[in-house]
């Protein structure tokens, strides 16, 4: 299977950015930027300010990784998927939206919170904003790789499910209680790959999977998306 790589966003403790803006840097540990819908989008987004910063965390780089490949702007709906990796999801939410719960017997649960107390809900958030009508997943790992669900937005191309998909991780780090335990580090980060006849601007390389699901970028196998992003984008000035 194969695919162009066209795009590629991210948001993490070393700040945002697309591809064809400068290199890609690696985040580690720590407090991500603040993130206001001036970052997303240049026109209007009221949600933006209501999500949690889980959600605020994917949409932002989902609306990068967009404007890399030139498909930030639209008219009419695209069949483009959306496909996210995660650990922790919107963890952080749901401790949050149970504090709301246990006193008062309920009476005082946050209507507002319960929105965003499932991981997918971001996904939803993007599709409508960006207008994209491809199927939406989000993944559950247990230490981050993301290369799962790039293995399977690579596949739904391969078969003519959709011609264009976003995959890509998206957590917001473990919570206090976790901490130190290191299956993930805070961030978002995605890519957009398409098909050879669907791309708007040119692409940074090729993708490529072989039968037992190993994926290769310029024909060299790919060990983890950052470093993923470190290459495509290295060329970059």
């Amino acid at each position: 299977m194969k695919a162009n790589l066209t795009g590629v966003g991210w948001v993490n403790t070393a700040g945002a950015g697309w591809g064809r803006q400068g290199p890609f840097r690696a985040g580690g540990d720590g407090p991500l930027p603040k993130l206001s819908r001036k970052d997303v989008s240049p026109g209007s987004f009221p949600r933006f300010g209501r999500m949690d910063s889980y959600s605020r965390l994917g949409v932002s780089a989902i609306s990068l990784a967009l404007k890399d490949a030139g498909l930030d702007e639209w008219t009419d709906p695209r069949e483009i998927a959306i496909i996210a990796s995660t650990v922790y999801g919107c963890l952080k939410t749901d401790e949050d939206y149970c504090d709301t719960v246990i006193p008062e017997g309920g009476r005082l649960a946050s209507p507002h919170l319960f929105v965003y107390a499932l991981t997918s809900t971001f996904l939803g958030e993007a599709a409508i904003h960006f207008g994209l009508s491809g199927p939406s997943f989000a993944l559950s790992e247990s230490v981050l790789s993301g290369l799962p669900g790039v293995s399977m937005a690579m596949r739904g191309i391969g078969k003519g499910e959709y011609d264009s998909a976003l995959a890509g991780v998206c957590d917001a780090g473990a919570p206090p209680a976790l901490a130190g335990i290191g299956r993930s580090v805070p961030g978002a980060l995605f890519f957009v790959l398409q098909n050879e006849n669907s791309s708007r601007r040119p692409s940074y390389g090729t993708l490529t999977q072989n039968g037992s699901g190993t994926l290769f970028y310029d024909g060299k196998e790919v060990e983890d998306l950052n470093t993923l992003a470190s290459i495509c984008t290295a060329s970059i000035t």
